[in-house]
């Protein structure tokens, strides 16, 4: 208990005197207790034991529940129970339970439960859902769901209001399908 106590105070000291824009390395226990404020850009590494909230990432960001970014993240993410970024960016990441990024954003991710995405480009693979309201590339999962999607849906149930590309499943639903919009193991857009 004492070096628990002891190792929050020294963490909370170092939080408090940390004002610098760019840190290059964050350890983040529940914001703001970590190394950078909440508004610190990260150039490098990124450890996020329960919840750590940064504004702009490049780097490695090993995350083990909750790590959020403001701004962009450009760089590598391992794990986390849920990984949020508001701007976009270029992003490789293999695991991650529910994942959601906002703005244009370039992904490769493997092995992920949950994908979110307002503009997503790329490759997701090994997914339990793929959600985006605009994707160009390809999704592999058990569902995937898109309002424009512009690439190949592969997975039990794949959903496009406005497919550019091709579906292959046991369910594939395309509002605009050049067949029809409903059909089992392939569907193809106009």
């Amino acid at each position: 208990m004492k070096k628990l106590l002891i190792t929050t105070c020294a963490l909370l000291a170092v939080t408090s005197a940390s004002f610098a824009e760019t840190v290059t390395a964050e350890v983040g226990l529940v914001s703001p207790i970590q190394i950078g404020a909440p508004t610190a850009d990260v150039d490098g590494f990124r450890l996020s034991i329960l919840y750590t909230e940064n504004k702009n990432m490049k780097g490695f960001d090993w995350n083990w529940f909750i790590a959020k970014n403001t701004g962009s993240f450009n760089g590598f993410k391992l794990g986390g129970l849920y990984n949020q970024v508001d701007k976009g960016g270029n992003i490789i990441q293999l695991g991650g339970f529910v994942n959601n990024y906002d703005g244009k954003t370039h992904v490769t991710q493997v092995f992920s439960g949950i994908n979110m995405g307002e503009n997503i480009e790329g490759l997701r693979l090994f997914s339990a859902v793929n959600y985006a309201d605009k994707m160009k590339g390809t999704d592999v999962g058990a569902i995937n769901f898109a309002n424009n999607m512009e690439g190949l849906q592969i997975g039990i149930f794949n959903y496009a209001a406005n497919l550019n590309g091709y579906q292959i499943g046991l369910i594939n639903y395309a509002k605009n399908s050049s067949i029809f919009p409903v059909l089992p193991f392939f569907n193809t857009g106009k």
